[in-house]
């Protein structure tokens, strides 16, 4: 054997507790959907690796353990996403831990980008984009509603505008422009659901709302746009998604010792493309 060449019992050594943790659930999720004639395809195991490894950074970052962590419910959760293939690397997807009497539970919260890739994916509709984003005091924004022809609009933002947000804007793009739609909220109706989110949290804002309170602003009329958006999910989606509930009930045999490495990789931030909504001048941030 050569100097440098590490053995299969010293690799395995060399898995993190997250790592142990993936394997195992597709095993089981491999065996319990093929029970069902169903298969795991590629995609969804590298899913569910990317998901297991960002789980990972963040309970690092927080300073949190594995052994720390209540499991229940979690491999549903962990599988149910990965079949839709969000990602937390893209800020599709945000893990929140927060504290639950002795443990800690993840929460996975979709951001609006998320649920954009997730409607764009399964669109009745042939949905081409939903763009979501704020308007500031100065910023110029004109909306032109058609009901028969459909919904257009101008938007120019004020160029490094900090000034206070007056509300926030949908606008759902279709193939067929005659679909075309703009929804709007107001401040008054945003801030609704952040103390509605407050109160959810046991009177605490959520670490999303707290720092990235206009991303939530976002997703919050993105949420409300999404749904008059007709949805198909392909019945394998659905069965693959239900079968995960027999995973939950299984038992893993889990090794939490601490292991000689620990190799958490840095998760790149995503490129934030600009794209025109009308043939003029204006720009807005449009998410693909």
């Amino acid at each position: 054997m050569e100097k440098n060449e590490i053995t299969k019992a010293e690799k395995k050594g060399l898995k993190t507790t997250g790592d142990r943790y993936i394997d195992t659930l597709s095993k089981e999720a491999e065996i319990v959907m093929n029970s069902m004639g169903l298969d795991l395809k590629p995609e969804v195991k590298n899913a569910l690796f990317n998901l297991g490894l960002a789980c990972e950074k963040t309970l690092k970052d927080k300073g949190i353990t594995w052994e720390q962590v209540n499991k229940d419910g979690l491999p549903s959760t962990l599988l149910y996403y990965a079949q839709l293939n969000l990602n937390p690397a893209n800020k599709e997807l945000y893990i929140l831990p927060y504290k639950s009497g002795d443990k800690y539970v993840l929460n996975f919260e979709e951001s609006y980008l998320g649920k954009q890739k997730k409607v764009k994916k399964f669109s009745a509709d042939k949905l081409i984009s939903a763009t979501a984003f704020v308007v500031r005091e100065d910023d110029l924004y004109e909306p032109e509603i058609d009901i028969l022809n459909g919904d257009s609009l101008t938007y120019k933002p004020k160029p490094f505008n900090i000034k206070k947000i007056i509300g926030a804007v949908c606008f759902l793009k279709y193939e067929d422009e005659t679909r075309n739609r703009i929804v709007e909220m107001s401040l008054e109706e945003l801030n609704q659901v952040k103390e509605a989110s407050k109160q959810k949290m046991g009177g605490k804002l959520s670490p999303a709302w707290s720092k990235w309170e206009s991303e939530m602003y976002k997703k919050a009329v993105l949420k409300r746009a999404l749904k008059d958006v007709q949805i198909e999910v392909p019945v394998e989606y659905q069965n693959a998604y239900m079968s995960t509930e027999e995973i939950d009930n299984s038992n893993y045999d889990l090794d939490f010792e601490e292991k000689k490495t620990v190799v958490i990789e840095t998760i790149e931030e995503p490129v934030i493309e600009e794209v025109k909504v009308e043939q003029n001048d204006s720009k807005v941030i449009e998410f693909e």
